[in-house]
């Protein structure tokens, strides 16, 4: 074989492996609303592309696509009643979710702070946390060939690890010395 011949084998099977690299990340969310109740369900992430089809996946959405996507995005909408709504996960708001996807824990839930920040929540993507710096938030998921490559957050800034959340004084400041910077109870009359 002349190595002409042997480099556009090379070249066709090289190509070929990356326009038909199909994924399938695996997804559990689990949506939690004012009224205390919560849903769970499936919520995936997947691409298969044949000759002519090419099929995205969201959730119980699927798409015909062009050819696997680079990135799809998620927008998070901080409502006036600081409830939060994401398009693909429910028709109305709900308080906070829990997903899994692939090898990230993605967690929104709300918080009180020692300095406050917009509505109170928290989104955790594994180990680092952001808070909402615009009412709308994007999650944007970056794919290569075998799925989820990592995940952009714009519209919230990562915390430095600075604001915690409030401490609580001793109900008794005799018992012990009251924590730097803890809030005290106020008085019920």
């Amino acid at each position: 074989m002349n190595w002409l011949k042997l480099t556009g084998l090379c070249s066709a099977l090289l190509f070929s492996s990356v326009a038909t690299a199909d994924f399938a990340e695996s997804g559990e969310l689990e949506l939690f609303y004012p009224t205390g109740s919560s849903k769970k369900f499936e919520m995936p992430l997947a691409y298969t592309g044949g000759e002519y089809d090419h099929i995205f996946q969201v959730g119980k959405m699927k798409y015909n696509v062009s050819g696997q996507p680079e990135k799809y995005s998620f927008a998070v909408v901080l409502q006036k009643n600081n409830y939060v709504w994401v398009q693909e996960f429910a028709k109305g708001y709900f308080e906070s979710f829990d997903w899994n996807i692939g090898d990230y824990k993605i967690r929104l839930y709300k918080e009180i702070l020692a300095k406050p920040v917009m509505g109170d929540y928290i989104l955790s993507i594994n180990d680092t946390d952001y808070f909402f710096s615009k009412k709308i938030a994007q999650l944007t998921f970056i794919f290569d060939e075998n799925g989820i490559k990592e995940i952009e957050v714009d519209g919230m800034v990562a915390s430095l690890g600075l604001n915690k959340a409030k401490t609580e004084c001793p109900d008794d400041p005799e018992a012990e010395k009251p924590a730097e910077g803890c809030e005290a109870k106020e008085e019920k009359n």
